[in-house]
């Protein structure tokens, strides 16, 4: 396989055409890939016979297709030619070695499958309130424009003083959009930065820092050994042992914190530490799961476990999303609430003075 000669032609590929050319319902393209793989169909055939069906202009990509499979590239480098991520490429490739493409391409299918339902779930969220939020903005500098100097005239001319604190505190509300606008841009800011500040890091620097940060750590613990029992325990189902599959991963080059993870774990197994107590002395993965991987070595079914707990992990990951998402539109409303009450008392405030004056 001339893995240089592949990644050159992935990489030139996704600089001209690939924008162009976009890959129509991923979830459902892999999931009938799947599909053909079980009834028997080999993985180029399955492409030639799905790619006109999910892209318009597919012949380019068919062509790119055919050079990556004819210069002995394999599934991994089709489907991150045709955009998946990273992060499932790992299953993929590791599926090839072990043989169960047809399952896994199922598996990141339905994994998809839930991350396209969230992110559309997110923005049905999101738009009745973003909506909202900017016809309050138009609101509140047409009150600034027009209502505030007229009032602040009004007051001032009968004030004995040239300013009235009642004014003041008037610009303030009707500047809480602002407010709100800027410390919003500057939470994104810190968070871009931040994203670009951990992936300069070294992968064990990495993981030390996310792992020290409250709530954000234990997330990424979850992540981090949700993917690593799945890909682990299919490697062992398929008949590698402990030390080849731990092998196999940290050679991978789609996620170097499993191939680093894979690498410390190695390292101790080798000198003959139980995999339950290397995941127990580094630190690096989910509560309990030493236990499932105990229990795995005395059944003799490990592999069995680490699916098992992936699979708990998946329905906890799943279930921790959607009630963030429930959490969300409620925080936006109460935002939207105290903008329209900061409405109300911009006007009321100065309307006491006048009161009193009348």
């Amino acid at each position: 396989m001339n893995l240089p000669l592949i990644r050159g032609r992935i990489a030139n590929f996704s600089l001209t055409s690939n924008r162009k050319a976009k890959l129509s319902d991923f979830p459902a393209f892999l999931e009938r890939i799947g599909d053909l793989l079980k009834e028997g169909y080999t993985f180029a055939h399955c492409i030639q016979m799905l790619l006109p069906f999910h892209m318009k202009r597919f012949e380019e990509v068919q062509q790119k297709v055919d050079e990556i499979l004819h210069d002995g590239g394999g599934a991994t480098q089709v489907l991150k030619l045709l955009g998946l991520e990273k992060q499932y490429l790992v299953s993929i490739e590791l599926a090839e070695l072990t043989g169960q493409l047809a399952e896994t391409v199922q598996i990141v299918s339905q994994q998809l499958t839930f991350q396209q339902e969230m992110k559309s779930q997110l923005v049905k969220v999101l738009s009745y309130p973003v909506i909202l939020f900017v016809f309050l903005m138009g609101l509140f500098l047409a009150f600034r424009t027009f209502f505030l100097p007229n009032i602040s005239t009004m007051v001032t001319s009968r004030a004995q003083n040239d300013t009235s604190t009642s004014v003041q505190w008037s610009k303030f509300f009707l500047h809480m959009p602002d407010y709100i606008l800027v410390l919003v841009t500057l939470v994104l800011g810190v968070v871009i930065a931040f994203i670009f500040y951990i992936k300069r890091k070294r992968v064990d620097l990495q993981l030390s820092f996310l792992f020290k940060i409250p709530l954000l750590g234990h997330f990424w613990k979850l992540l981090l050994t949700r993917q690593f029992s799945r890909v682990l325990g299919n490697l062992l189902l398929a008949g590698f042992s402990l030390q080849h599959a731990l092998d196999h991963l940290k050679k991978q080059e789609h996620q170097n914190q499993i191939a680093y993870v894979a690498q410390v774990l190695q390292a101790k197994v080798i000198l003959g530490d139980s995999l339950s107590d290397a995941v127990q002395l580094d630190g690096y993965f989910y509560p309990k799961f030493e236990h499932f991987i105990a229990h795995g070595e005395a059944s003799g079914m490990l592999g069995r476990e680490l699916i098992l707990y992936c699979e708990l992990l998946d329905q906890r990951l799943q279930a921790t999303i959607r009630l963030l998402m429930t959490m969300i539109q409620p925080l936006l409303f109460m935002i939207i609430a105290a903008c329209v009450i900061a409405a109300y008392l911009s006007i009321l405030i100065p309307m006491y003075d006048v009161l009193d004056f009348i």
